[in-house]
């Protein structure tokens, strides 16, 4: 026994009795020192914890001075506002390229009916609005099937 030592008595079930002192011989010690390990490691675990909660608490801390919340959000901010003028742009000169895509085809298709042209021009708007609403994985497929891509142009 270790120095400076109390005896306690403890009442345990006899099923955890009998499976601590298998344990015991099977580990070539006695009961009473596996119970004292077991204490020991709880013990040191539960001051473990009060630990990580007080490092956990010094790293918050760090983080916010170093990291400032608003900071960040302003960056965040005038990076999604920069976006957002790029996204108007490309879409200023997407509706730019769309109406002159339209004047060289009326130009070009002076052969067909107005209502042909009207039926070309709404099903390519129409492909167009269904293009958008795929999802990103399925672009790639989709624009790598050139059949399909041929047989939906012959359709306009």
């Amino acid at each position: 026994m270790a120095k400076n030592t109390q005896k306690r008595s403890i009442n345990f079930s006899t099923e955890t009795l009998e499976s601590l002192d298998k344990l015991a011989a099977k580990k070539h010690t006695t009961a009473s020192e596996l119970v004292r390990g077991y204490v020991d490691k709880g013990l040191s675990i539960e001051g473990n914890r009060e630990d990580i909660d007080f490092i956990a608490q010094i790293i918050r801390q760090e983080l916010t001075a170093v990291y400032h919340v608003d900071e960040i959000k302003a960056i965040v901010d005038h990076d999604a506002d920069r976006l957002a003028k790029m996204l108007m742009k490309v879409g200023k000169i997407n509706g730019a390229m769309f109406f002159l895509l339209i004047k060289v085809l009326m130009n070009l298709a002076n052969e067909g009916s107005e209502d042909d042209f009207d039926q070309m021009l709404s099903e390519a708007v129409k492909l167009g609005v269904d293009y958008m609403q795929k999802k990103d994985f399925q672009i790639n497929s989709f624009l790598e099937d050139t059949g399909n891509l041929r047989n939906t142009a012959d359709k306009l």
